[in-house]
């Protein structure tokens, strides 16, 4: 028996749902013959005041606000959060670096929708359709998406898009789980790593077209990689914004701004249906064959259906 685990009763009509469940409440799926197994449970958790989605698989655990469509965290298995998202200090620039202005895959920016797939945000509702799958819509009905977990990695299909409206997405959060940019180094399909520090503040941003990135800290075991299945000629992201005027090198704290159609000017570029996939990879900086590993890795990700 399938049984479905629903924050919003009037959004849950498929069969055998369990309405009004309280935290703690627990959805386990066996894995099947998935040839990428999926998540192990998913769970209610309070995170942060309020309900989350917690969902844990072999490689991370991803804390999921579902009345934001986004993640306010995604802890490796030492426990360091990469995402670290905190409500305070709000929409303080550039302070807001070290809190709010974190999340996965913060998707919608402007609009009467801004703030959809951002945690922190109420602007959408969500719900567990599946063994491995929450899907979420916007309040505004006008958009929708779907995260698939697997023992590796998660996937997101956004399904509904307004015609004419544009969205990212956005990685933004402390590699490593603390924010320390002079030991932090950034790679895509198209560069090897690099620890050049490119200061979102100071309007120094490195573009290009990107199947995939990936991040890393010198003192970390693991890599957060992100890729967009689709490829295009859109233009894509990297960058540091520090927490304070002082820039994104010196600052106290802060986070990687990186990701997939965003253009100079904070100007979304993605429309319509998409797929990208985000994870945490083993990887140690001192294995030479780590960079290898690593981006085989992608290839096979990128590859699946």
């Amino acid at each position: 028996m399938v049984v479905s685990l629903c924050l919003f009763p009037f959004f849950c009509a498929s069969a055998g749902s369990a309405g009004g469940a309280t935290a703690g409440a627990e959805m386990v799926f066996k894995a099947g013959n998935d040839k990428a197994p999926p998540a192990r449970r998913i769970t209610t958790v309070d995170h942060l005041g309020r309900p989350h989605f917690r969902i844990k698989t072999k490689s991370a655990t991803y804390l999921y606000d579902p009345v934001a469509g986004g993640f306010s965290s995604i802890l490796d298995k030492l426990g360091n959060d990469w995402v670290g998202y905190q409500d305070q200090p709000w929409g303080e620039y550039p302070a807001s670096a070290a809190s709010s202005y974190r999340g996965v895959p913060n998707l919608v920016f402007g609009g009467d929708d801004d703030g959809a797939g951002h945690p922190g945000h109420q602007k959408c509702e969500s719900r567990i359709t599946g063994r491995n799958k929450i899907h979420t819509v916007s309040k505004s009905g006008d958009w929708a998406w779907t995260w698939t977990f697997y023992a590796t990695y998660a996937r997101l299909d956004v399904v509904l898009a307004p015609e004419g409206v544009n969205y990212w997405f956005l990685y933004e959060g402390p590699a490593g789980g603390k924010y320390l940019p002079r030991s932090t180094f950034w790679a895509t399909d198209l560069t090897s790593p690099s620890y050049d520090i490119h200061d979102h503040y100071k309007g120094d941003v490195q573009r290009g077209q990107y199947r995939y990135l990936y991040f890393g800290e010198d003192h970390s075991p693991y890599a957060f990689f992100m890729a967009q299945k689709t490829s295009d000629t859109l233009g894509d992201h990297i960058s540091y914004l520090g927490n304070e005027e002082i820039g994104a090198r010196d600052s106290p704290d802060g986070m990687v701004v990186a990701g997939f159609g965003r253009a100079e000017g904070a100007k979304p570029l993605l429309s319509g249906p998409n797929t990208f996939v985000i994870g945490l990879a083993s990887y140690r900086k001192e294995d030479p064959l780590a960079e290898g590993r690593l981006r085989r890795r992608m290839g096979k990700v990128l590859r699946r259906r």
